[in-house]
């Protein structure tokens, strides 16, 4: 199967966006919630080194992560292998056991230690996390050379490969310059089973999403160590599964991130100039250590593993990064009324950013209109959340540009700005009006769900991107590399609003075909992709909340 041939993902896009009115194949699918998977993945028979537990007293404020993201460091600080634990403790590990009361049906079953819901500093879709992390460790540094899964139900790294694994990176990698400077990776893969038991088809798009959130999660918490991280996106699917021992159909690599490391023993000088121009085709699995399984049934899904099997690639080309403005969100036209913003208030994110990943949680439906949000609040997060997609990649420019998403809006209870639908311009720092009015009871009619009410609601974010754009770009691959900044985005978006005191709630449920009409989309390549609610919480709360850590 071809990543050229673009009708499968093309094909899968559309039904997604028309789930609302014709649903998905299989119809009238039910998840057997007793057969469901674990939302740990724990390896056998290895060995598991425990992580520091200890989180730095303090850490860098939001406002300081939003100053590295407008002013990236050239040559970032070698994060420690403290801060690394750290950092997967807080994007990925589970920090809290939470219980409340909201408008989701399963708060009663969540008193139970069996179903109790733990918290994790970054979004998933439907709380069923189908991420994974695996460190491939290169010399020099405080492990032994191997592969390491982040055991994240033990905050421990399970080694799974003994053995230094740096030029099957390098060479997949087609040595590209992000790479080569590096001995460190984490690879980050996607468990689809993990999700497509809840979500059977519409699995693909949630997950590649769940992919962008832990990114965003990783790049924020290593800005907050005054650092960076790149994503690369481009190499042959299956060399990398091999790497790591994955069966492609069922769990497959999505991401690479190669880690600045602070490791005292390392040359790092050395690598840039060792060039592996042929890949060494793997014959095996390096990784042969099995995991818990703890479905008995695990069913397949034609639509999730066509539209996978169709974005791999193995010898084809990296595009190359001009190609990228092809694809770009960044230029808007509009004949509405501009709207100057005020300026990003960073004094209004002094939070600390750990404490920021300790309290950041879905809103499940808890808003309030009684007070309505303020301007300078709407303004920072929209600015926040944009200029977290300045990061560094493979498939872009040095300067992490363009964007491949942009941010719309619905304003219902916002101080200082009048209902309706708006553009948020980041280079301009505006809005531009598209349609005046108060579209509350529109939203809540093509909402197919009954756990918000979105006349309590502040505004509903909408975060668009062009997937046809991007399929000719990347060929099917776009698919996977527009969801990665999507849910890139929602992960920054949800990060503000917690640190500027409001709630937040990603919401799948939308009529994406009737909110794009009134975003005023339907003649453009424009498509409204995930949706995200924001506004103040109600007075008043029944809350339990134990903190891991």
């Amino acid at each position: 199967m071809s990543n050229q041939n673009i009708q499968v993902c093309r094909d899968y896009i559309e039904a997604v966006f028309w789930r609302g009115r014709k649903a998905m194949e299989p119809k009238n699918f039910r998840p057997d919630w007793g057969d469901q998977p674990s939302r740990y993945k724990v390896y056998r028979q290895v060995e598991r080194i425990p992580l520091p537990i200890a989180l730095p007293a303090t850490s860098s404020s939001m406002a300081e992560v939003l100053e590295r993201f407008d002013n990236p460091p050239i040559i970032p600080r070698g994060i420690t292998y403290e801060e690394l634990s750290s950092i997967l403790l807080l994007a990925h590990g589970t920090i809290n056991r939470r219980l409340d009361v909201n408008w989701n049906r399963d708060a009663q079953k969540r008193a139970r230690y069996t179903q109790a819901a733990f918290g994790r500093g970054t979004a998933s879709g439907g709380g069923m996390y189908p991420t994974e992390i695996f460190w491939a460790c290169g010399a020099g540094g405080r492990l032994q050379p191997g592969v390491y899964h982040y055991d994240n139900a033990h905050h421990a790294l399970a080694r799974l490969y003994s053995g230094d694994v740096t030029r099957h990176i390098h060479a997949g990698l087609a040595n590209h310059p992000l790479a080569m400077s590096t001995r460190q990776f984490l690879l980050i893969s996607l468990n689809f089973w993990k999700n497509s038991f809840k979500y059977s088809s519409f699995c693909y798009h949630v997950v590649t999403q769940d992919l962008g959130a832990l990114l965003g999660s990783l790049r924020l918490l290593a800005a907050a160590f005054a650092s960076d991280l790149p994503f690369l996106f481009w190499y042959p699917d299956e060399e990398f599964n091999k790497v790591l021992g994955l069966e492609t159909i069922f769990e497959s690599v999505f991401a690479v991130v190669p880690l600045r490391l602070d490791l005292p023993f390392a040359d790092d000088s050395l690598v840039a100039s060792q060039q592996y121009t042929h890949p060494e085709r793997l014959h095996a699995p390096l990784v042969s250590k099995s995991s818990f399984q703890r479905s008995k049934e695990i069913i397949s899904f034609p639509m999730v593993e066509n539209v996978h099997l169709a974005s791999l690639v193995a010898d084809e080309l990296r595009p190359d990064p001009e190609e990228a403005f092809r694809a770009s969100c960044d230029e808007f036209v509009t004949s509405g009324e501009k709207i100057l913003l005020p300026r990003p208030a960073t004094e209004l994110l002094q939070n600390d950013v750990i404490e920021t990943f300790k309290k950041r949680r879905s809103s499940f439906g808890r808003f309030s209109s009684h007070v309505p949000l303020t301007l300078d609040q709407l303004a920072t997060m929209l600015y926040f959340a944009s200029t977290s997609g300045h990061y560094a990649s493979d498939l872009k420019t040095e300067h992490g540009l363009p964007h491949f998403t942009r941010l719309m809006i619905f304003v219902n209870n916002v101080h200082g700005l009048q209902r309706g639908a708006y553009a948020y311009d980041w280079q301009y720092h505006c809005l531009w009006s598209v349609a005046q009015g108060d579209f509350s009871l529109f939203l809540q009619e093509y909402y197919l769900l009954q756990n918000y009410n979105l006349s309590e609601t502040a505004a509903l974010v909408a975060i668009v991107g062009r997937p046809e754009r991007l399929f000719e770009v990347y060929g099917n691959r776009g698919l996977r590399i527009l969801n990665a900044e999507v849910g890139l985005m929602a992960q920054n978006l949800y990060m503000a609003a917690t640190a500027l005191s409001f709630n937040c709630g990603a919401a799948l449920g939308f009529d994406n075909i009737a909110l794009n009409t009134a975003l005023g989309l339907d003649k453009t390549d424009l498509r409204s992709i995930l949706f995200l609610l924001v506004g103040n919480a109600p007075d008043g709360k029944a809350t339990f909340e134990a903190q891991l850590f």
